[in-house]
């Protein structure tokens, strides 16, 4: 067991690492997140005087976006650099290799997207920082980071891969998409019943989890 979790983990902490050194692109992250809420807030106060029902697409389409900038722009400059490919030349397993990087994907995500959850709370006058919804958020970034670390991986040598990310991942992340809306509306109390919503939503966090686990090694041979 050690020997499995320790390369995985030594692959996160060197990403955790690099992301903080090099903060240019989460940072870009965290920035369109937090402008994308307060232009969202400020538009629909204009237009509408109750915004709940508005919050959970708002969340969402913000966190997915941020999401995939993010990625996109760590692999591309892992290739760029030639650390991808040093990385796989080790005597590391490709799927141990992928489970790092997701990790690491996943945990500077959640950091983004706590912090745009207590701006929102602030902005909307909503309480969105609650246990359910917490669980809600990491089931989504669970699901959404792991496709889109594999789809990053299969885009970062190809041209127009700032275009062709997006293209790739939103279709792919519909159900979830989904899913993470219409349960984050239940926990808000804008929906009837909070558990099947949820369930949808661990289901395809699941299923893009191990697919992206499989198939990784394929995307990565030469």
């Amino acid at each position: 067991m050690n020997e499995a979790i320790g390369p995985s983990m030594a692959v996160v902490m060197k990403d955790l690492r690099l992301a903080w050194r090099d903060r240019a692109g989460w940072a870009s992250a965290g920035a369109f997140a937090t402008i994308a809420v307060l232009v969202y807030s400020f538009a629909f106060d204009l237009a509408t005087g109750d915004i709940r029902p508005l919050l959970p697409g708002v969340l969402w389409t913000t966190f997915l976006f941020a999401g995939i900038f993010a990625g996109g722009q760590s692999f591309a400059r892992e290739s760029e650099e030639g650390t991808f490919d040093a990385l796989l030349l080790s005597p590391v397993s490709p799927t141990m290799v992928y489970l790092g990087k997701a990790a690491a994907n996943i945990i500077a995500m959640l950091v983004i997207e706590f912090l745009q959850l207590g701006l929102a709370t602030i902005l909307f006058d909503t309480n969105l920082v609650s246990l359910e919804l917490l669980v809600i958020v990491f089931l989504g970034t669970v699901g959404s980071v792991s496709l889109t670390t594999l789809l990053s991986t299969m885009s970062a040598s190809m041209r127009g891969r700032a275009m062709l990310l997006p293209v790739m991942a939103l279709p792919l992340l519909v159900p979830l998409l989904i899913g993470a809306v219409r349960a984050t509306g239940a926990s808000l109390n804008l929906e009837v019943g909070a558990a099947p919503w949820t369930l949808l939503l661990a289901v395809a966090a699941l299923w893009s989890a191990a697919l992206s686990v499989l198939l990784f090694p394929i995307a990565v041979e030469r």
